[in-house]
């Protein structure tokens, strides 16, 4: 563009400067109309036919997968699978690398080529929907090879753990019952403990001593440990609850070692009662009431 040319018009009052006609015609011709949003108004001629896009853009769409109904997100499921299967293998993640590592490739790639082919009027989804499934699906496969390339003796492991966590909740259940219904029988020794006091036994197992499976003589047995941070309080009060529990058929042995403990963290607010050491008002009544037990 050139430069502007001022003329002035001789004026007693005042000098007028202005621009040439052509100047001000060039300006007007590239003038944009902007609507109050900042974004250039159209004329009728040339604004968007496309009203399918008009509409899809004031839809709702959902921005997590917990969001959508159940059939919407298992069809959403099957073809983002579906598509993603059929992208170049660059584009695929890699199952031995965590997701973190690859996120990238998948917000930069991944998800934008997914929102292109997937049809947006069946699956009113922002990109947050395909995001997390693809997470999701990865973290579940490394889970799976996880276990896959675990070893024999890691399997077994494993599956100890899991029946000491079940033998241990269970016996917890079985005596929060007892301990309930020696409440509502009003016995002595309940008395003597507020709720306060018993409702981590009733609660949480980590008050209740670990059974151990174990082979011995070619037989498999369960060994009872011992908590090393219990006090003998709560051992023997334990031993009165069981003791007016109603026996069940116990389909394996269980064998006692006394001097067998296992070290395991002390609970969180654990009541004084119950750790070792304890000399407190609650020992003396524990201790006649087993007395009271072994003469019957």
């Amino acid at each position: 563009m050139g430069n502007k040319k001022l003329h002035k018009e001789n004026s007693p009052e005042s000098e007028i400067l202005y621009e040439s006609s052509s100047e001000s015609e060039s300006k007007s011709e590239s003038k944009i109309e902007l609507n109050p949003e900042g974004t250039q108004i159209l004329d009728s001629d040339s604004r968007p036919r496309d009203d399918k896009k008009r509409k899809r853009s004031n839809e709702r769409r959902y921005q997590y997968v917990s969001e959508m109904t159940k059939d919407l997100r298992e069809a959403l499921r099957r073809d983002l699978f579906w598509n993603l299967a059929r992208m170049p293998q660059e584009t695929q993640l890699d199952i031995e690398k965590t997701f973190e590592f690859q996120k990238d490739l998948v917000v930069k790639t991944i998800v934008p080529n997914l929102m292109k082919t997937l049809d947006l009027d069946t699956y009113p989804i922002g990109e947050g929907v395909i995001y997390e499934m693809i997470y999701q699906r990865h973290r579940h496969k490394r889970d799976n090879l996880r276990v896959k390339n675990k070893s024999e003796n890691d399997i077994n492991k494993e599956t100890g753990r899991k029946h000491q966590n079940l033998r241990r909740s269970e016996k917890r259940k079985k005596r929060s019952k007892t301990i309930n219904n020696l409440r509502n029988l009003n016995d002595p020794l309940i008395q003597k403990f507020s709720n306060e006091e018993l409702r981590p036994i009733i609660t949480e197992n980590g008050y209740h001593s670990l059974e151990i499976s174990e082979s011995e003589d070619g037989q498999n047995i369960i060994v009872v440990c011992n908590l090393q941070w219990c006090s003998s309080t709560l051992r023997r009060f334990l031993y009165y609850v069981d003791s007016n529990t109603t026996k069940g058929d116990k389909k394996r042995e269980r064998m006692y070692k006394p001097s067998e403990y296992v070290e395991e963290t002390v609970p969180n607010s654990t009541p004084s009662w119950t750790k070792s050491g304890y000399d407190g008002p609650l020992k003396n009544p524990v201790i006649k009431a087993i007395s009271k037990l072994q003469n019957k």
